[in-house]
């Protein structure tokens, strides 16, 4: 009987310490990509900001003038919703924008190489904090818009070199400078998407440069306050009057994609979820979101798994206890009943002692 109740002990501890493990690797995947922690960072770890992106097809692109206008009516609904900076000045929202990725042929004086190109806008680099090896980011509020940046295989692809920030590259017939050069993700779930091309990213306003008109996105992120669940999610949605049956449009609350609630609709999904039957292109960061969603689907999977022995016990031992109760109810009665008893022999005891030492 003894060897049956240390055999249970022995699994639910072994049990809830895989259960422990699993969490721990959740708690890593869940981390390991930067860029859908924009929402943490911006708000320092607030939770009552929210991190939104949108990914449409080639037939509902936003254009430069969208991208004003959207702005324009996020910051409506967000005064309407008393959701203000109480520091004059000071932003309590940031978006950012991209174009699809294209292929580009680039060269320097010293070699020429192909590369995808990526047009970026807005506050890019806050959602995608690349790590920089040499020079520094562009920006929107940059004078000259005509800086690029890099990674480290096609600088030295270019240059031999990965420290060539301010060197010329010329673009499709423009030309441009390198502002910066960035290393490659060492996430392995980036590496399966990013392509064994090398990378450029350009800001919107150099793209016109190559004399191809203006640039269009199919991407756009934003960072919002979300005092109530769901509330930046749905400023979004609002704003560019997307509905559920709106096609070549999709919305993903990315500091929420590892919750509870979506890993469930995830594993509920299972085997559906791999049909790509949209005309949507997701960028390569979005891509390697998804793999590490599933991941964390499968992890949720083992984390339940593990925790139905102990919880079957837990529920087993509680059967045992409201079954006994009466018995166990009428023992502990009986157990006060005799400790009141003694007590009140000790006592008469005591003052039978008195009495006779008195006399």
């Amino acid at each position: 009987m003894k060897l049956k109740y240390i055999v249970i002990a022995a699994a639910n501890a072994a049990s809830l310490l895989i259960f422990a493990a699993v969490s721990l690797i959740f708690s890593a995947v869940s981390g390991s990509l930067p860029d859908q922690r924009t929402a943490e960072r911006w708000s320092k770890g607030d939770s009552s900001y929210a991190q939104v992106s949108v990914f449409t097809d080639a037939s509902s692109v936003i254009d430069i003038n969208k991208v004003f206008m959207t702005r324009v009516d996020v910051e409506k609904k967000l005064t309407e919703a008393s959701l203000v900076s109480e520091k004059e000045g000071a932003r309590i929202w940031a978006d950012a924008f991209s174009a699809p990725q294209r292929k580009i042929s680039v060269t320097s004086d010293r070699a020429a190489a192909e590369a995808n190109l990526i047009v970026t806008g807005g506050d890019f680099f806050l959602f995608h904090p690349l790590e920089i090896v040499s020079g520094y980011y562009y920006s929107d509020d940059d004078l000259m818009h005509d800086r690029v940046l890099i990674d480290e295989v096609l600088a030295w692809q270019l240059y031999g070199s990965s420290n060539v920030a301010g060197k010329p590259v010329k673009v499709n017939g423009a030309y441009y400078v390198i502002s910066g050069v960035f290393k490659q993700s060492g996430n392995s779930d980036v590496e399966k998407v990013y392509g064994l091309s090398p990378r450029m990213f350009m800001p919107y306003g150099g793209y016109s440069l190559m004399g191809e008109g203006e640039a269009v996105f199919t991407c756009y992120e934003a960072c919002l306050p979300n005092q109530v669940t769901g509330q930046g999610k749905q400023i979004i949605t609002d704003v560019l009057a997307i509905k559920d049956d709106t096609s070549g449009m999709r919305v993903v609350e990315n500091s929420a994609r590892y919750g509870l609630k979506n890993r469930f609709e995830i594993i509920a999904d299972f085997g559906m979820r791999s049909v790509v039957d949209g005309s949507i292109a997701y960028p390569f960061w979005e891509n390697a979101a998804r793999i590490t969603e599933d991941k964390s689907a499968l992890l949720l999977a083992f984390q339940i798994i593990f925790l139905v022995l102990p919880t079957v016990t837990v529920l087993y031992l509680l059967r045992l206890l409201i079954k006994s109760r009466k018995k166990l109810a009428g023992k502990a009665i009986d157990a006060v009943v005799r400790v009141s008893d003694r007590s009140r022999s000790r006592s008469a005891e005591r003052k039978s002692r008195k009495t006779a030492a008195g006399r």
